[in-house]
């Protein structure tokens, strides 16, 4: 009798759950949308990621496959198994529509689309409190007014160009080193802590952080990819706050604390160098400030909960220290896999820079403003490697994404690897061509402006609206937008950042050196939160023949 019961009961619970699927799945409006022909169980099934490993990189090639897939444009779906529908969108005008229209703010109704819930809970169990990139509505909003203005690049490229000047002059030292050993170098990690030196210089601007308390200016890095680990544990997910336990918490809590320590003593020195600099400038009515911190603390809106801005800066770090240094991992992978561009970029900075050594002072913004051929490469790189290969969002209620209705409550991907890889947009994708980013001459000049100096860094939004019309072709690739910093008001803050980091590093070091790829280095991608190189990325440098005998 009790076998009976059972057998009853889950009967009666696998129905209700078929029935579940079924109305959801067969009423939903995306019911006849297409759906992907590659299959991947993580995604399809569950719309879940793909858990890391040391395989093929499935998350990217089921992203390039649909975007790649004509029948598959606007939008695809899956449908998990509790019928919820993920959609794909896989149309730089749908894209547009999800991140620019969505986001946008609708004071009675708020946005169309936002973070997702359950990711924004884990974001803020594994930093441990809320921060500007796990927060929505007008807590997020005062956070972005706050933090923003320093890295507009009016304010940023004069205060932090010189400094990225210097770091970049010092990595110089590094490959001479190897050049004149006939070594190879592997590259991800020097990237790795001279974008960290770059960030917390541009967060606190100090130069004499204390170190010591993450175990030494090396160990920030690892620290950081502890506390990124945390997303993927297991118990992270856990239901019923079991997760908020120390136990839960034992393999990231650790390093996260010891990060916010580092934090709350960079913020002190931070706030003496701003106290120091204001007393020096009364009365100059000056509206700048040396650091990002200086701006959070002299909002005023950090008053109440000094930890918000710790939280905050945590976030800002963690975001960008390893997206702009793989970046550059790939970015030189590519460049030693094609002398011919090598040479070609060579000889525009030389003619712009002059000989090495290069005094990191002369290094300008109206020099790099001079090299088109630079900013092609880091286009190009970050086209066939987005450091985020999709935008996931949640849709709070009906939205019109490329002429098709995605109803509320689904969650919507942004395809930016398989957008970047469409062949309809971007021919021959797999290969790696920097002219897809050289505009006509004539188009070029009649854009030429009298004050073109920070043309190619953003303004977030301000002056790119016309790149985002969603209508791009083969004919006009090289206007296509920087999607992998995202679009619209929730456009990555630290994309001057980066941008400039990767033009100084690419311009000294194709004015200096000659780079191949060392035998037997395999270039793949992994995706561990952000896309890596699986194999690390292993450089031969050589001096450039007329430096040899100097």
């Amino acid at each position: 009798m009790m076998e009976l019961t059972v057998l009853n009961t889950l009967g009666a619970a696998v129905s209700i759950f078929v029935l579940n699927y079924a109305v959801r799945r067969y009423t939903s409006c995306l019911a006849n949308a297409p759906q992907p022909t590659s299959r991947n169980f993580w995604i399809q099934y569950l719309g879940f990621v793909p858990p890391p490993h040391d395989g093929e990189d499935v998350l990217s090639k089921f992203l390039i496959e649909v975007g790649q897939d004509q029948r598959q444009s606007p939008i695809s779906v899956c449908f998990s198994v509790m019928g919820r529908p993920l959609v794909l969108v896989n149309t730089l005008k749908g894209i547009k529509d999800v991140l620019i229209d969505g986001q946008a703010k609708n004071k009675k109704l708020g946005p169309c689309v936002q973070r997702g819930d359950l990711i924004r809970r884990i974001h803020s169990l594994v930093f441990g409190g809320p921060s500007i990139n796990n927060t929505v509505g007008e807590d997020w909003a005062w956070r972005r007014h706050v933090l923003l203005p320093p890295f507009q690049p009016r304010q940023l490229v004069p205060k932090l160009l010189p400094y990225v000047g210097e770091k970049a002059t010092e990595v110089m030292t590094l490959f001479g080193q190897h050049a004149l050993q006939g070594t190879a170098l592997e590259v991800d990690n020097v990237f790795t802590d001279l974008t960290m030196n770059v960030i917390n210089y541009y967060l606190y601007g100090r130069r004499d952080l204390n170190f010591d308390i993450v175990g030494g200016r090396a160990n920030l890095k690892n620290e950081h990819l502890k506390l990124g680990l945390g997303f993927q544990s297991p118990e992270a997910w856990l239901p019923f706050g079991l997760n908020e336990t120390t136990w839960a918490q034992r393999s990231y809590r650790p390093s996260r604390e010891m990060l916010k320590d580092f934090i709350r003593d960079s913020l002190e020195k931070a706030e003496e160098e701003h106290k120091r600099l204001q007393r020096s400038k009364v009365g100059t009515g000056s509206a700048t400030y040396h650091c990002v911190a200086a701006a959070g603390l002299d909002s005023g809106k950090y008053d109440n909960n000094r930890e918000d801005l710790v939280n905050d800066l945590l976030s800002l770090t963690f975001a960008g220290y390893d997206t702009t240094a793989h970046t550059l991992s790939f970015c030189f992978s590519e460049l030693a896999r094609h002398p011919d561009i090598q040479q070609r970029v060579f000889e525009e900075v030389r003619r712009v820079l002059g000989p090495p050594p290069v005094a990191p002072e002369s290094i300008t913004a109206d020099k790099l403003a001079q090299l088109p051929l630079v900013n092609a490469v880091y286009r190009e790189t970050l086209r066939k490697y987005p450091a985020v290969v999709f935008i996931p969002v949640h849709v709070n209620r009906d939205t019109l994404v490329d002429n098709t209705v995605v109803p509320g409550g689904a969650e919507i991907w942004c395809n930016i690897r398989g957008l970047q890889m469409n062949p309809d947009i971007f021919p021959n994708p797999n290969e790696f061509n920097i002219d897809r980013w050289l505009a006509p001459p004539v188009t070029e000049a009649s854009n030429t402006t009298s004050d073109s100096t920070y043309n190619d860094f953003d303004s977030f939004g301000e002056n790119s609206k016309s790149n985002i019309d969603g209508k791009h072709t083969t004919e006009t690739q090289y206007r296509f937008p920087d999607i992998t910093f995202t679009l619209g008001q929730h456009a990555c803050l630290g994309k001057n950042l980066a941008i400039l980091e990767l033009r100084t590093m690419i311009a000294l070091t194709m004015n200096q050196f000659s780079l191949t790829l060392k035998p037997g280095n395999i270039i793949e991608t992994k995706i561990v939160l952000t896309t890596k190189p699986k194999n690390g990325v292993w450089i031969h440098f050589d001096e450039r023949n007329d430096l040899k005998n100097i």
